[in-house]
């Protein structure tokens, strides 16, 4: 049972891009279908105007207050970060870019997520509305034999090892019977 291949279809956890530019974001939402539970959001600043800085603001909790003690925010995220001679940021709080992992253990549940898009500029913050979508990870078996097998006419999966192994084994079988079954003289 062992050698027996299951037949479970996944999908590999996938970073989706959203870029904030000056007129917004790129996509305007995330629509249903596109993520799933543990997917994560790849939020990068591209908005080109000097000293503006974006983040993300999510109503976690669904009370329509985006700053409440159970809601989630990205750092402001600037257009770059100055780096020295060796590559390296001199501010360790200048972010660019940040990762969000839609999982429960961040308090994401599955639906459509409220997020207000804030815009920073001399003190200023201008708001917009946004919203990502993401559904339950499913595995869905797959109907689709395994490598190496081929379907009988009643239906049922043979695998090619197996059908090797149950030859092998009748044949030992056949030259080990007449074996035990000669007198000692």
């Amino acid at each position: 049972m062992l050698l027996i291949p299951l037949n479970v279809q996944a999908h590999d956890p996938k970073n989706y891009t959203i870029l904030l530019f000056e007129d917004g974001p790129t996509p305007e939402g995330v629509v249903p279908g596109i993520l799933v539970e543990n997917d994560s959001l790849f939020v990068r600043n591209h908005d080109s105007r000097e000293n503006f800085s974006h983040r993300l603001q999510v109503d976690l909790d669904g009370d329509g207050s985006f700053n409440g003690i159970d809601d989630y925010e990205t750092n402001w995220l600037n257009s770059s970060c100055e780096l020295n001679e060796t590559g390296i940021k001199i501010d360790n709080n200048c972010n660019a870019h940040e990762v969000i992992l839609l999982s429960v253990d961040n308090g994401f549940l599955q639906g459509n997520i409220s997020i207000l898009h804030q815009v920073r500029f001399e003190g200023n913050i201008t708001e917009y509305d946004f919203y990502v979508n993401f559904g339950e990870d499913v595995h869905i078996p797959s109907n689709d034999p395994p490598i190496g097998a081929e379907e009988t006419s009643a239906g049922r999966d043979v695998s090619y090892p197996l059908i090797l192994l149950l030859i092998v084994s009748v044949v030992g079988i056949l030259f080990i019977i007449p074996q035990l079954t000669k007198s000692n003289e």
